[in-house]
């Protein structure tokens, strides 16, 4: 049975079945309390952690360095976040799928107070208690002013958005500036891991390994189970696994932070991370920050491929600065490594063609990238292949005028 039909059946129980009595939905719940609202009760629980606590193997701390949130903005947009005073989201969902027949049964909310981390949850004992519960969000909201969330703007928020619309409520957070840290995540540490999941991140970055973990797959099950018998005891191992996501998630974000900072302070000797936060600030046109880093790493003993590959970008940053020593220095020792292919030859051909005004030189190396492209044609795109191939052409006949020309002006 799909998760739409089950949820269904349950709704459909829950209103006939005269077993399911009324009086289990407001019972004291087994851990945390029930919260008043001016929409009505909600079950909440709540998590206090002290600045220190060790999750994994890193402190808690609400001092995080702002030099990291331009690396964390995948927006576009000008914003300053104080991580002080924002707000980690996370919520528990009766469905995987989204949309408007999704309900968050918790939402989890996580921010700093009086130097204290504190992790609220809001839980649905029954569908109908669901005003009070985002009014209970709304109101931890309002003492913050940002969003932290791990693959939140595709999931969470927009949910979040359609159920405060839904019951005619205000958007608590609109407007709030949002990092979604999943996408600086496979920026940042793309050299690093080929999955982002924040259960690997954060056994990667964080050091926390989780122990008896519920897996998320089963979450939405296991709530229809406790709205037909009402043991809340069903709900614990959930409560755990979203308040391990919030804490974990801040601390990712605190640690990728700190990382970041040392970086720019010329102090990291994590040469993928370099490479990382070099090619992010080269893609924002930020040339020289980028060159900085990547001159930090020393190829002759960074891994292989980390090393080719910031050559590579120190060639193309060169050549942005229009550093032309250092650039055709680049491009010789590409040349005699004979990793590159002919990029390094065509480069190198256009420079003595169009700034050294040395056709012949150019006319050689342009000769040689044609011979190399049939090498590469097996490995590069139909495409790819022809338009180097009619570029290479083009400046083969251009420079063959050129070089006759000379000929003839001497004779």
């Amino acid at each position: 049975m799909d998760l739409e039909k089950r949820l269904y059946e349950t709704l459909k129980h829950h209103k006939t079945n005269s077993a399911a009595p009324e009086q289990d939905l407001f019972k004291q719940p087994s851990v945390g309390y029930i919260r008043e609202t001016d929409l009505g009760p909600v079950w909440g629980v709540e998590t206090v952690y002290d600045e220190g606590y060790m999750h994994g193997q890193i402190e808690l701390s609400c001092s995080i360095p702002r030099s990291a949130v331009e690396f964390f903005n995948s927006s576009g947009a000008e914003y300053d976040v104080d991580f002080s005073q924002i707000a980690v989201i996370d919520t528990e969902t009766t469905s995987l799928a989204g949309g408007t027949g999704t309900y968050p049964f918790i939402a989890g909310i996580g921010f700093w107070s009086d130097n204290k981390f504190v992790v609220r949850q809001y839980i649905l004992r029954d569908f109908c208690e669901e005003p009070a519960q985002l009014l209970a969000l709304s109101d931890d909201l309002g003492n913050n002013t940002g969003l932290l969330t791990y693959n939140g703007k595709s999931f969470d928020i927009p949910l979040l958005r359609t159920r405060y619309r839904i019951n005619r409520l205000a958007i608590p957070f609109a407007g709030y500036p949002h990092i979604d840290l999943v996408h600086p995540c496979r920026r940042i540490y793309k050299k690093h891991f080929e999955s982002f999941n924040l259960s690997l991140l954060e056994a990667m970055i964080v050091g926390f390994e989780r122990v008896d973990d519920v897996p998320s797959h089963l979450i939405p099950g296991i709530y229809f189970d406790y709205l037909q018998n009402r043991d809340d005891n069903l709900l614990i191992p959930i409560l755990n696994h979203n308040r391990d996501d919030i804490v974990s998630l801040y601390l990712l974000a605190q640690e990728t932070a700190r990382r970041i900072d040392l970086a720019l302070s010329g102090v990291c000797e994590d040469d993928r991370l370099l490479l990382s936060l070099g090619q992010i600030l080269y893609r924002s046109k930020e040339y020289e920050r980028s060159r900085t880093l990547l001159d930090s790493i020393k190829p002759q003993f960074a891994p292989e491929g980390i090393a080719d590959e910031t050559i590579l970008y120190k060639s193309l940053l060169t050549k942005k600065v229009k550093d032309w020593e250092t650039a055709q220095a680049i491009w010789h020792d590409m040349i005699r490594s004979g990793k590159y292919g002919c990029y390094p030859y065509i480069e190198l051909a256009k420079h003595l063609e169009h700034r050294q005004k040395n056709p012949k030189a150019a006319l050689d190396l342009t000769n040689a990238a044609l011979r190399l492209l049939e090498f590469e044609r097996e490995f590069a795109s139909e495409i790819s292949y022809a338009n180097i191939l009619l570029s290479l052409k083009r400046r083969q006949s251009r420079l063959l005028r050129k070089t006759s020309s000379i000929k003839k002006g001497v004779g």
